[in-house]
């Protein structure tokens, strides 16, 4: 301990003799950071919560095509309109990445070489529908940003192609939400940063009162986001709905950084002369700030390590990146600024100050003693946690007792599990989506994927067990249907299946190359069952449950293996595990902070003290949570951890300035309590309400997985401000009294 804070000595001695350097360096960094930022892509979807794995990379190289289907309303026997559905026909089947578009252009230009300009001609083909269905089928193997300029492509051909007035044209699918959403998402990072920056603006202005250059830390802030920004790029990690979370988040906390190495300087001032009070205002306060920064980054870090789902473990690398950086644009950043500040107030015209000009640099204008500069919160901080230390018992048991409440009360709690709850509902995409469901009566959302892969996939034997597959499935309960290879085959072969593979080789031969690509491809097979519309959560686990077990009952000859997957097959279980495993997220979280604290301060009481507030604040949480019908997402279930991560800062600063008090001779544990609350108590609410107000910038996001998030961590880091100062000064009484008789039965027992 002693050694980091010579470190920190260091660091700060360097910043007080070279402050204009090490800004030419947070400058450099940030034109480095810009280089990463453009970088950046986005991820939407349920493609954010699938990770790789063997089967799904398999079936996406062969089968997983993204489409778009443009919905066309109105008179579709119309030559008209038939023309303007064969000129977007046209046009968007000779665009790159595009596999095959079917529109009922097609059956007519089959039946006359052309499309006719009469309409009784054209309804003996295809009727008089009021309504159909351009799809364009995408090529296999393209990523969300090779798709989404084929969804533009559509918007073009369908504006271009001049349909007639009273003709209703809708553009929607895979790619039409992942090109909307990625906009969205950009959109509400600007703006969530914007509101964040905004609020504490608000907040260092009211509640940061009395300390000079009370706005610099934003600054800081800033700076350290545009660091993460440049981080997130270089390291490949995609922006997402979740992601876009993060940074009002590290807004808040990076904030608290900066107001904590802030308001140490202005403390070290009153009593040193510059080029003292930084060295000593950092060796003081960087120690414990940086335990509780790596607190938080493990807090994110035992969110990475327990989930499996992509969305939320690029959520924790964010994170921990916007941590470490924000940290980090803390000193290279507030620190110099703040000493050239210091040297232009023309306290001091020379780099190295004397002795007997420095007091006068650091107090003259401000000092009253340290009654006025703590204030009357400090002061009723102060007395409120020697009132509260005094009778630690009592105070703990109430505490226990709430948080024992809580922890019954989350067994209650809904669940958020599915994905299109997590977006805006008045998102045209979706609209669109919803409008094409109602109309034309399905939608990519209703169908799931089999991938059968092993050795004679064509032979009877393989075609039949997919038959038994198709009757064991459509037996089960919210299975509707099944589309195989086996169905294909029947159908081009008079309704049987061939008795041989060279019979069943024939039969595959007359169809075309296209439509047979959907069913084989690369030496696999491709199997569809289809489901209900609008299932629940808890009714998708079920069918995607009765589909494997109809695999397994209906046998797959020797050799044959079948695998449901995709994106709708692995992206519910993955959000319902994340949410499941919230309670070894937190355990993890407080284990990965307990190890850390063990480790720096090598003192089992100065390891567990910071701890139980929190583990008060994880059970009141869940009380916070019933009583606002607040549910579990996946983004809250790694509230737990977090909660750990973030309030170990608040309290490990009020605990080490509790030990570096007692250590003054004369001093008592009410005395020590007193004086840490007083100092530092104003120091930790000023960070802590600022905090509130950057969290407070998610409630206004138009996600409303954000805004849930929003109202939940606004809660709880009010619960765990109160927590520090209402619970840890009893705990440090209560576990200092203990661990000094145990010091002294063991002296005296030897």
């Amino acid at each position: 301990m002693d050694k980091l804070r010579e470190v920190f000595s260091t660091v700060g001695r360097q910043v007080q003799q070279r402050p204009v350097a090490v800004l030419l360096l947070a400058v450099l960094l940030i034109f480095t950071a810009f280089g990463g930022a453009a970088q950046i892509t986005s991820v939407t979807g349920d493609a954010a919560f699938v990770a790789d794995n063997p089967t799904f990379d398999a079936f996406t190289e062969s089968f997983d095509r993204g489409s778009i289907a443009v919905l066309v309303r109105g008179d579709i026997s119309e030559p008209q309109t038939l023309h303007a559905i064969d000129r977007v026909d046209r046009q968007m089947s000779t665009k790159a990445n595009v596999h095959t578009v079917t529109s009922p252009a097609d059956q007519v230009r089959q039946e006359y070489g052309r499309i006719p300009d009469s309409e009784a001609k054209i309804r003996s083909v295809i009727g008089s529908p009021d309504y159909t269905v351009v799809q364009i089928v995408f090529d296999t193997g393209l990523s969300q940003q090779d798709e989404r300029p084929i969804y533009t492509q559509a918007v073009e051909a369908t504006d271009w192609a001049e349909f007639p007035a009273g003709t209703t044209v809708t553009v929607t699918g895979s790619a039409a939400f992942s090109a909307q959403l990625s906009t969205l998402i950009q959109q509400s990072t600007q703006q969530l940063l914007g509101l964040a920056i905004g609020l504490m603006v608000l907040a260092l202005f009211f509640l940061f009162r009395g300390v000079r250059l009370r706005l610099l830390p934003i600054v800081a802030v800033f700076v350290g986001v545009i660091y993460t920004f440049g981080a997130i790029g270089y390291a490949g990690v995609p922006n997402s709905t979740m992601t876009s979370a993060v940074f009002p988040i590290l807004i808040g906390l990076g904030i608290d950084y900066s107001v904590q190495f802030h308001e140490r300087y202005e403390e070290e001032l009153e009593n040193h002369p510059p080029r003292e009070a930084l060295p000593q205002a950092l060796g003081g306060i960087g120690p414990p700030v940086f335990v509780a920064m790596l607190a938080a980054a493990l807090g994110f870090g035992a969110t990475w390590v327990s989930t499996s789902s992509p969305s939320i473990i690029w959520f924790a690398q964010t994170s921990i990146f916007g941590v470490l950086l924000t940290f980090v644009a803390g000193i290279l950043v507030l620190l110099p600024l703040l000493t050239l500040w210091v040297r232009r107030r023309g306290d001091s015209t020379d780099e190295t100050p004397t002795e007997d000009d420095a007091p006068t640099t650091a107090t003259a204008s401000q000092s009253q003693g340290d009654s006025d500069r703590v204030g009357l919160v400090g002061e009723l901080l102060g007395r409120s946690a020697r009132t509260l230390a005094s009778h630690p018992v009592l105070v703990l048991s109430i505490a226990l007792l709430i948080a024992l409440v809580g922890f019954q009360a989350g067994g209650s709690l809904d669940t958020l599990a599915d994905t299109e709850g997590f977006i805006p509902q008045d998102l045209p995409a979706y609209t669109d989506l919803q409008q094409f469901r109602s109309v034309a009566g399905g939608g990519s959302s209703t169908s799931y994927d089999v991938l059968v892969t092993g050795t004679n996939l064509k032979h009877p034997t393989t075609l039949q067990w997919m038959l038994d597959f198709e009757h064991v499935a459509t037996q089960t309960p919210l299975v509707q249907g099944v589309d195989s290879p086996a169905t294909l085959i029947k159908q081009y072969n008079g309704g049987q299946i061939p008795q041989t593979e060279s019979g069943v080789k024939r039969v595959l031969e007359t169809i075309p190359e296209r439509q047979k690509l959907q069913y084989y491809n690369d030496g696999r097979a491709h199997i569809m069952v289809y489901s209900e519309q609008d299932m629940t959560t808890q009714q998708a686990l079920s069918f995607l449950e009765n589909t494997r077990e109809s695999i397994a009952y209906s046998s797959p000859p020797p050799g044959v293996t079948a695998d449901i997957t995709g994106t709708a097959a692995i992206a519910t279980p993955s959000i319902v595990e994340q949410i499941n495993s919230r309670n070894v997220t937190t355990g993890l979280g407080v284990l990965f902070v307990f190890v850390l604290l063990l480790l720096y301060y090598r003192n089992l009481v100065k390891a567990v003290a910071p701890l139980i507030p929190m583990v008060f604040v994880i059970g009141w949480q869940n009380i916070y949570m019933y009583l606002l019908n607040i549910p579990v997402s996946p983004l809250g279930a790694s509230l737990g951890a977090m909660t750990v991560g973030i309030g170990a800062e608040y309290t490990i600063i009020v605990m080490d300035r509790y030990y570096q008090e007692k250590q003054q001779a004369g001093v008592s544990r009410l005395d020590a309590v007193q004086t840490a609350a007083t100092r530092v108590g104003k120091a930790i609410s000023v960070s802590g309400m600022t905090t509130v107000f950057g969290f407070s910038a998610l409630v206004l996001s138009p996600f409303p997985i954000l805004s849930g998030f929003g109202f939940l961590t606004v809660g709880v880091v009010f619960l765990t401000l109160i927590a520090s100062l209402a619970t840890l000064p009893p705990t440090l009484v209560l576990l200092d009294s203990i661990a000094e008789r145990v010091t002294a039965i063991r002296s005296s027992g030897g």
